[in-house]
């Protein structure tokens, strides 16, 4: 089982304590609405005609709305700090709408109990104001980032811009590096994962990667490109 969390942050941007544990994604094999995610778009196009909602007036809005659902079937709204909030304000909003009309929430069971545990959907405007495919599934339609050339020549600049020279180690050891690639295919927040022990190493690095300057192509979904955080593990040995 993986590891829980306890604290989230709320889309009002405040901190929220919980007094249950909550478990940080669904177990393997069950699923967050009744029916599927084919029937949760189902529902929430059937929302949009009912309440006569309005679309979004930016075509590209999207976002990967995360949220926690309860044993009791409630739910609350949980800050993904990959999403760009104030850019996708409609998207976000239609979420909030549609969601306090759905009835098809399913709680995660562990152990023969139910459990609450985080989950997300993609939301886009544009798709869900249009007849659905029978099978609509946006997460069908999502292409990842890729690097002109392939990962192993991104690893190949990665360690070409390192001067290893600087430093004596013995051994073998491994990092891991996270960073956000944008929309427009720039890399942003860059980070290791863990430190190594010599802010002078984590920072070459980071520095190293950042000097990087060939774009990526970014992640797409539904054809719309999206900001995605990719993970860069890389491997050191020296005699």
């Amino acid at each position: 089982m993986k590891s829980k969390i306890i604290l989230l942050f709320a889309f009002f941007f405040s901190t929220l304590y919980f007094s249950q544990d909550i478990y940080e994604k669904y177990p393997e094999g069950q699923t967050d609405y009744i029916g599927g995610n084919i029937q949760f778009y189902k529902d929430f196009r059937k929302v949009i005609l009912e309440k006569n909602l309005q679309p979004c007036e930016n075509k590209n809005e999207n976002i990967n709305f995360r949220i926690v659902i309860y044993p009791d079937h409630k739910i609350k709204y949980v800050k993904n700090e990959d999403s760009n909030w104030e850019e996708n304000k409609c998207a976000f909003d239609l979420f909030k709408e549609v969601a306090k009309n759905l009835t098809g929430w399913n709680p995660a069971v562990v152990d023969g109990k139910k459990v609450a545990a985080v989950t997300s959907f993609w939301i886009i405007p544009r798709d869900l104001f249009q007849k659905l495919k029978e099978d609509y599934d946006p997460v069908n339609e999502m292409e990842i980032a890729n690097y002109e050339g392939g990962i192993d020549k991104f690893r190949k600049k990665v360690f070409q811009s390192m001067d290893l020279k600087r430093f004596t180690f013995h051994g073998k050891f491994k990092l891991l590096v996270t960073f956000v690639i944008e929309k427009d295919g720039k890399m942003s927040n860059i980070k290791l994962v863990e430190s190594t022990g010599s802010k002078d190493f984590d920072d070459m690095v980071i520095s190293g990667i950042a000097s990087i300057k060939n774009k990526w192509t970014p992640a797409s979904i539904s054809g719309i490109p999206i900001r995605s955080r990719f993970k860069l593990p890389l491997a050191f040995s020296m005699d």
